[in-house]
């Protein structure tokens, strides 16, 4: 499993982080997020792609302010809001040297509507695979993955309820959820995975966030928790059988409970370690084998 499944992006050897927030990120106190995101590679160059908001330019502003006291020193707000200027050479270019792209949050369907299949978008590809930082938050980051899932909150565990469209593949065949705590969305993902369209989710809670390295093995840090979902190897489910909106009956879901700290691969879908820092649980795990 590949987090880009895409023939034209097969080294992998200098793929930069991704850091998939679950929204509401700590903005004002500590910023423990927003710091290890700028951390991670020392980033000095920022992108900022409010495109998924109703109020783009002030929620950017936000975060370049953010950012620049974190101590990114040249940051760009990309205000773009269709597919045609996202063909803009001006955008183009200034993803040639960033450092960190940064999504915010929104509403993840007007997020991929107007970046996804676009030259922006492949820069912003080539540029992850050449050690850039992708961050998103919220529909920022539900948006990293493909198929993208939304509706279904109130009625998560009836038939259909759930809804889905393209995303961009920074993760394919897992799906991501954000505010997944708090808006109780274990239903609706459940009942997506239900439907044959993927059998893994990743639901990561507010103020939480899962840091992806180039060998697909993420580190949770924040405030919340984060909940791992398989259901390949349910022993019953009426998914197929019940009518639209019909309640659905499970049984055999697998689920993780992930905290600060832990290590999980993607790869072999397990915890692989509690105690954090990634690096150092790699060089651990191949010293066994």
């Amino acid at each position: 499993m590949h987090l880009f499944d895409n023939n034209s992006y097969t080294d992998s050897s200098k793929k930069g982080y991704l850091v998939l927030i679950g929204g509401a990120e700590d903005r004002k106190d500590n910023k423990t997020i927003l710091k290890k995101v700028v951390s991670l590679n020392n980033a000095k160059s920022a992108i900022i792609i409010p495109s998924a908001s109703a109020y783009p330019v002030g929620l950017a502003e936000d975060y370049s302010h953010i950012f620049k006291e974190l101590g990114v020193e040249n940051i760009f707000i990309f205000d773009i809001r269709d597919k045609h200027e996202a063909e803009d050479i001006k955008y183009l270019e200034k993803v040639e040297n960033a450092d960190l792209i940064f999504f915010t949050g929104g509403d993840q369907f007007r997020l991929v509507n107007t970046i996804n299949d676009t030259s922006l978008f492949t820069k912003i590809k080539e540029r992850y695979y050449k050690g850039a930082t992708i961050a998103g938050t919220s529909a920022g980051a539900a948006a990293a993955c493909d198929p993208i899932i939304f509706d279904g909150d109130t009625e998560g565990l009836r038939k259909g309820t759930t809804s889905h469209f393209k995303g961009f593949g920074f993760i394919k065949n897992i799906i991501i959820d954000t505010h997944f705590v708090n808006r109780g969305r274990l239903g609706r993902l459940t009942q997506f995975l239900c439907s044959g369209s993927a059998t893994k989710g990743i639901g990561i809670g507010e103020d939480t966030a899962i840091i992806i390295d180039k060998n697909d093995i993420f580190e949770v840090i924040g405030s919340e928790m984060v909940i791992v979902v398989n259901t390949s190897a349910i022993s019953f489910s009426d998914y197929k059988e019940v009518k639209d909106k019909d309640p659905i009956v499970i049984n055999d879901i697998r689920l993780g409970f992930l905290q600060s700290g832990s290590i999980f691969s993607l790869k072999e879908w397990k915890v692989i370690s509690s105690n954090g820092k990634i690096a150092e649980t790699i060089k651990q795990v191949s010293s066994l084998n």
